[in-house]
């Protein structure tokens, strides 16, 4: 037996339209794994129609089982005609049972071949991450993965007869083929757009986008979002989406003509949301059968998408709550007095700035109303997590050493469990739900460290959309050796957490189903809170000094506070 190991290799497949060759490391995968630590990298930008493309070589007159192997590998590169020049590699019987849209695994470090006997060989690697066959993102730890290929003699060549389904491919190369897309569903009320992140390989993009949306609502956010595409509801066979004049035409199979005209409005909007990312799209077409689908314009009434807060931070200080510009605070009226008096030192204040969810200075959770309702004790349990609240009027609450017993309080009182799945061994943090009401982001301390969950609400329409579970983790990391201090929502997408480590205190954006972005060491300090985007978070310091990112790093702004507070 022999094996061979390559660090770097160089690949024989040119780039159309760069004129360079790239080094790279590919081949076919296995099951990947659903949780782990997530890999630091740089930005990742929005997706277009005209990525690169790799044109790889098909197999060699007289090549031994390893060079057609390496072959292989190399040609999961090449997307054209579904894999067209890899199945080239592989036995005429094989060609068509081959499914290179299983899985990618995402690897990382050197690769190893080994012969087993004169008709089978081994590939090992390490992964970092890989997709499903949904186009979703998974990191996991490395780990190795070990697959088997089996060889025939077929015509005087060497051939793959048996091979695992799906790719392999090396960060750096899926970065170049695959690009990020938000798949867009409701929330059960239909008043708001929830993205779920999705990565395709380069060519046919928008076939894909909407191949995914028509497959309906994935397995974990099942119960928190709907589609409103009727059931059955696909493309028309035989058909892909064309883009004419920066117009997508998506010609749907029978079942969509049956759609109220409500429906046939969220429809479009599903999609042209969701085609959003593709530069070549500008509007959407429905069609049945040929025939337009006759759509109404979206009104005033539109769901909305990522909502926007005020800029400004909200913040305690000197006994007085409301935003900070400088020296200045503007008090939010009829709330800011009652949430100062219970002299908090965590505060959720609600989208409309009408209420808030208050973890007062004694340890107990309260809501506060406008108006001339008092504020009402909600939870007296025992060592709270800063409450969260969400837009249906419920407030959440947690004991930090009871990851298992979640309570939702309405504005009465009335208290309603929420079964979470966690361990009762972890410790929370901190939980924020998101500000579509549809996920929530738990940040917990283990005994292997800080660890962040995202899990999908899921509600009961029935009572008041009062949440009743939380769905299996979309996203399940665990992040640096560490402490972990808080966590908050940047947008609707993305995750921002702040942990010390020794002495070093740092800061990760983390994409909710794609890669994690260092947002560098930051001053000893307490609180992030999230923004509009990256460059609306900001950072409690130690000191009482409120920061935001600049460059790599983070720059103090003129505003001090005691508390920073969390605006839905």
């Amino acid at each position: 037996m022999a094996s061979v190991e390559r660090v770097t290799r160089r690949r024989r497949g040119a780039i159309v339209g760069l004129g360079i060759v790239v080094t790279l490391g590919v081949s076919s995968c296995v099951g990947i794994p659903s949780n782990g630590p997530v890999e630091a990298g740089p930005e990742f930008s929005a997706a277009t129609e005209t990525d690169t493309v790799f044109t790889p070589i098909g197999p060699q007159p007289g090549a031994e089982p390893l060079a057609i192997l390496e072959g292989f590998i190399d040609a999961f590169t090449g997307t054209q005609g579904d894999y067209a020049v890899a199945r080239q590699f592989l036995s005429s019987s094989f060609q068509a049972q081959w499914d290179p849209r299983h899985s990618v695994a995402i690897r990382t470090g050197s690769e190893t071949f080994r012969v087993v006997d004169a008709g089978t060989m081994e590939y090992s690697f390490t992964t970092r991450a890989g997709l499903d066959a949904f186009g979703s993102y998974t990191a996991n730890p490395l780990e190795t993965q070990v697959l088997s290929y089996r060889f025939v003699h077929e015509d005087g060549e060497w051939r793959i007869a048996e091979a695992p389904p799906g790719i392999v491919l090396a960060e750096s190369t899926f970065r170049t083929i695959f690009r990020q897309h938000s798949l867009y569903f409701y929330d059960l009320t239909l008043t708001r757009l929830v993205p779920d992140q999705r990565w395709f390989a380069s060519g046919g993009t928008s076939t894909r986008i909407v191949n995914a949306l028509l497959e309906g609502v994935p397995e974990w956010l099942e119960g928190a979002v709907v589609s409103q595409f009727p059931e059955g509801t696909a493309l028309a066979p035989g058909t892909t989406v064309s883009v004419m004049s920066s117009v997508a035409q998506v010609e749907l199979t029978s079942e969509a003509a049956s759609a109220s005209p409500r429906q046939r409005q969220l429809m479009k909007l599903q999609l042209s949301e969701s085609l959003a990312s593709v530069s070549a799209v500008g509007s959407v077409e429905l069609s049945v059968s040929g025939s337009l689908l006759a759509v109404d314009p979206l009104g005033t009434d539109s769901p909305t998408i990522d909502p926007r807060v005020d800029p400004r931070p909200l913040v305690l200080r000197d006994g007085e709550f409301g935003y900070a510009a400088g020296e200045e605070l503007t008090p939010i009226s009829q709330v800011s007095q009652k949430v100062a008096e219970l002299e908090p030192t965590s505060v959720t204040l609600s989208v409309l700035g009408n209420s808030a969810a208050v973890l007062a200075g004694d340890g107990t959770t309260w809501i506060v109303r406008a108006g001339q309702i008092p504020p009402r004790r909600l939870d007296t349990r025992p060592n709270l997590a800063p409450p969260s609240f969400d837009d249906y009027g419920y407030t959440w609450s947690i004991p930090r050493d009871h990851p298992d017993q979640l309570l939702v309080f309405d504005f009465e009182g009335a208290e309603y469990p929420v079964e979470t799945g966690l361990s009762a061994q972890s410790r929370v943090v901190s939980l924020d739900v998101s500000r579509d009401g549809t996920r929530v982001a738990i940040l917990l301390q283990t005994v292997e460290g800080p660890r962040l969950v995202v899990s999908a609400v899921v509600r009961d329409a029935t009572q008041g959309y009062v949440a009743t579970s939380l769905g299996p983790p979309i996203f399940d990391v665990f992040l640096e050796p560490g402490v972990g201090i808080d966590a908050t929502w940047v947008d609707e997408s993305s995750v921002a957490t702040l942990e010390i480590s020794g002495e070093v205190y740092t800061s990760m954006l983390y994409d909710i189903g794609g890669f994690a972005v260092p947002l560098g060491r930051t001053e000893p300090a307490t609180a992030i809170v999230g923004g509009n985007g990256r460059t609306g978070i900001r950072l409690l310091g130690a000191d009482g000094s409120v920061s935001s990112p600049r460059g790599s790093g983070w720059q103090r702004t003129s505003v001090t506070a005691e508390v920073i507070a969390t605006q839905r």
